[in-house]
């Protein structure tokens, strides 16, 4: 069975995103989401982006559509990226790169194709000074916070066996809202903490320079980026609250739509109850925007054991993975 390896051209859209949603059915995506997260990201470079091609045998079926020469379908993809720019204080990250997204048409799997395709985007990661390769927490524009475990199980083993290694695990959790009631025993610590002059209250204009300086110093990077986007599409932004002490912002709490997070306490007021406190009142203002359901994306370590806490479940399973070029 014959393919090519080659970089992506800009009339592969239709075919790799219909490619994309047959091959990873839980994170499909659209043409608009492809151009957006992908071809618009100023760290996009087409050396480091890759599809497959073959001419598809009689009788096999495919729901992808035929490149434009008509000849040849693509049968794989890869997207390698590295910072171009500045992310904010993260900067250029010198020596980090990242595998977002890769799949093989099922009929063309085991034909070596995602191996070729590793193979290409390493080399050329490495021209580029990367060391470092994870699949896949990228920012801003990751699909999947690594490989899904569980829907994804067989790219796990493949990972591995190209030496690949566990970063850590996250996890993406959920919870309906409907019969959400807050606690008594959070009840009764934010009565404290008010009168410690702890408050928790919806995101006000005024506080636009504390909070981008409160995340710029202790979340830089992501956070940091969602509440500076959000501010600027709307400087009354209503999906944001903040925790204060006093008048200074201590805490950091976001949604979209049904999504939740980023999240974050000052590291100096963990452990007192603020958590809990701004969570619920996020909730509760979730509530009054008619939002049913609350899910958010990846989460790990402590921060998954505190959503645990506050009633969230694990809806998804995911592994985060790097390997050093240099081995």
């Amino acid at each position: 069975m014959i393919y090519t390896i080659r970089n992506y051209e800009a009339e592969d859209e239709q075919a790799v995103v219909a490619l994309w949603n047959q091959c990873l059915p839980r994170d499909e995506i659209s043409l608009n989401t492809f151009r957006r997260k992908i071809i618009l990201d100023p760290n996009f470079d087409g050396r480091g982006c890759f599809v497959a091609t073959a001419k598809m045998e009689h009788g096999v079926k495919s729901k992808v559509p035929p490149t434009a020469t008509g000849a040849k379908q693509v049968v794989g993809f890869l997207l390698s990226i590295r910072r171009r720019y500045p992310y904010f204080d993260l900067g250029l990250e010198t020596g980090k790169g990242w595998v977002t997204a890769f799949f093989v048409h099922p009929q063309w799997r085991r034909q070596k194709i995602a191996a070729k395709l590793f193979f290409e985007a390493e080399r050329f990661m490495q021209q580029q000074g990367v060391r470092d390769v994870f699949i896949s927490d990228y920012t801003p524009n990751y699909f999947i916070p690594g490989i899904d475990r569980d829907a994804y199980a067989e790219s796990l083993l493949f990972l591995k066996e190209l030496g690949y290694k566990k970063v850590e695990y996250v996890y993406g959790m959920g919870h309906s809202l409907i019969d959400m009631e807050v606690p008594q025993e959070v009840n009764d610590v934010t009565k404290k903490l008010n009168e410690s002059g702890f408050s928790v209250g919806v995101f006000q204009p005024r506080y636009t320079l504390k909070v981008l300086e409160f995340l710029r110093q202790n979340y830089p990077g992501d956070l940091f980026r969602v509440a500076l986007e959000r501010i600027t599409e709307d400087p009354e932004c209503d999906e944001i609250l903040v925790a204060l002490k006093g008048d200074d912002v201590v805490g950091f709490s976001h949604f979209l739509d049904e999504r939740y997070g980023p999240f974050g306490i000052h590291k100096d007021y963990m452990g007192r109850g603020l958590g809990p406190m701004l969570y619920y009142s996020t909730i509760q203002q979730m509530r009054k925007k008619g939002k049913r359901n609350l899910w958010l994306a990846w989460t790990t370590g402590r921060a998954k054991d505190f959503y645990h806490k506050v009633g969230l479940k694990v809806i998804r399973r995911h592994m985060i993975m790097k390997k050093d070029l240099g081995e």
